[in-house]
């Protein structure tokens, strides 16, 4: 992933900001959604009255759409919560830099996906947001 956008990444943040009138930070797709991150401040305005904001980029980006509040290091646990959600996992530890995720098996699968694209996205947000060095999902 990098700190370097790319061209549908700016395209896409550009975008968010003409419909919800709030500057995203950042963009990234996980597991088919596309993921904006804003300042905790702006978070309920970004989504709108009533969702009506993430209605509209649901349909203008034909994806399924997440906003989510940009985290801190101390809020790692939370952060990846609203990542991956729907999927629900047991424990989220983080020892010297590797973080372990403990899930049940539907979890798991779905938290490493196919071809282990699920976890290689995940592993590369984790490293850009909180320097971290592996995951694991156990």
């Amino acid at each position: 992933m990098g700190t370097k956008l790319d061209i549908t990444c700016i395209q896409s943040i550009n975008l968010f900001n003409r419909i919800t009138g709030i500057k995203a930070q950042f963009c990234f797709n996980y597991a088919s959604s596309l993921i904006f991150i804003v300042s905790p401040e702006n978070f309920n305005a970004a989504i709108g009255e009533r969702g009506n904001n993430l209605r509209r980029l649901g349909i203008t980006f034909k994806k399924r759409i997440k906003i989510v509040a940009a985290p801190t290091p101390d809020k790692i646990n939370r952060f990846v919560k609203a990542v991956v959600s729907p999927v629900r996992f047991n424990k989220l530890t983080v020892e010297n830099g590797e973080v372990s995720i403990k899930a049940g098996p539907q979890a798991k699968a779905s938290l490493i996906g196919r071809n282990h694209a699920n976890l290689d996205q995940l592993q590369d947000i984790l490293k850009y947001y909180f320097k971290t060095r592996s995951l694991r999902i156990v």
